[in-house]
């Protein structure tokens, strides 16, 4: 909705409006007056088209977001989250909680008191919150704060569990599936609405089990359409049925089992010959591809069970540093791939280099 218009029409409207009798010619007192009350009037314009704009949600951001979300819904946006896990910490002495440590740019901190005599574990946690914190194993190996008492740390399995706040967009898309599938009684959009309340999980399906009558398979992935962690389905199965008997101790009514699953993949091969515009390196246009084609299979995991050669080679022509594609195959053939129901895309192999 757009209520603006130019101070200087505004300002010939209000002169049109008045008596011919006076003179408004430029520089007299009417024509000066008049474009006073001009200004005054646009600036309330552009204050009405604001607030107009307001009443659509795609319009609004951060707290105003979460505010129009929560007055027609009981949806909140997902808290960012710090990884946690677990180090192995070799020594003869006190590693204190709060001891820092790093695996590079990121750092951890221990979150109790240890007794170090040989090799114990300690848990730690991310110093900072978001997908940052998670990390591989065997790479947090250095202390951060000085003990004598150390020889070595390492953390022998992933530190994990690291989650972004989650973004306007997301939001958007929860609050718009809850319109579109009213969750009621323990419906099939019910499962899917507990299931993406979690942090980690960005989209889920529901559907009935094939040999037991009254459960229920709940399918996910995580928060940028990718494989969900173990974690993430553990946190759902105990938000929606914990002991997965339907004794009704989780979200689910009583009576419904419910199970959840990772979802699962439907592999993407992808191969082609690049012919470059020399604009950048080789190595920036394959990356380029490469995160392009990874955006748009995240994007439509979930919401579309077909990908289309077309869109794919469209997607990959269109990035940077990119003249013109040859030979460009996907799983070795120039057709559509279809995923089942509960499956996700996955890029499992790109081998695409310059001719």
């Amino acid at each position: 909705m757009n209520y603006d218009e130019k101070i200087s029409d505004i300002h010939s409207d209000l002169l049109e409006k008045m008596p011919d009798t006076y003179s408004k010619v430029k520089g007299i007192w009417l024509w000066e007056m008049m474009k006073c009350f001009a200004i005054k009037i646009h600036e309330l314009l552009r204050l009405l088209t604001d607030t107009a704009d307001k009443l659509s949600i795609e319009n609004l951001q951060g707290d105003e977001l979460d505010a129009y979300v929560r007055q027609w819904t009981d949806i909140k946006r997902k808290k960012a989250q710090r990884a946690e896990g677990y180090i192995e910490v070799t020594g003869n002495g006190i590693l204190y909680s709060g001891t820092l440590v790093s695996s590079g740019g990121m750092q951890y901190e221990t979150v109790k008191d240890a007794i170090v005599n040989g090799t114990v574990s300690v848990p730690v946690i991310a110093v900072e919150t978001g997908t940052a914190g998670n990390t591989a194993a065997n790479t947090v190996t250095s202390l951060v704060t000085s003990n004598s008492n150390i020889k070595s740390i390492n953390n022998p399995s992933p530190i994990d569990g690291g989650a972004d706040e989650e973004t306007d967009a997301a939001l958007r898309e929860r609050y718009h599936i809850r319109l579109s599938m009213p969750a009621t009684s323990g419906n099939k959009a019910h499962y899917i609405l507990w299931a993406t309340e979690c942090i980690g999980v960005g989209g889920a399906k529901a559907a009935r089990d094939t040999k037991i009558k009254n459960k229920v398979n709940v399918y996910i992935c995580g928060d940028n359409g990718e494989t969900a962690n173990s974690d993430t389905v553990d946190l759902v199965q105990k938000h929606i049925d914990p002991n997965i008997n339907g004794d009704g101790s989780g979200a689910a009514p009583v009576g419904a089992i419910c199970e959840v699953f990772c979802a699962g993949i439907k592999n993407i091969d992808i191969s082609g010959k690049i012919e470059l515009d020399n604009t950048v390196s080789e190595e920036t246009v394959i990356e380029n591809i490469k995160k392009a084609l990874l955006s748009y299979i995240r994007t439509i995991n979930f919401r579309k069970t077909e990908v289309s050669y077309a869109k794919l080679l469209n997607i990959a022509l269109g990035s940077d540093g990119v003249s013109d594609i040859t030979d460009f195959k996907i799983n070795d053939g120039y057709i559509n791939i279809v995923c089942g129901e509960t499956e996700i895309f996955t890029l499992s192999q790109f081998d695409m280099e310059a001719e």
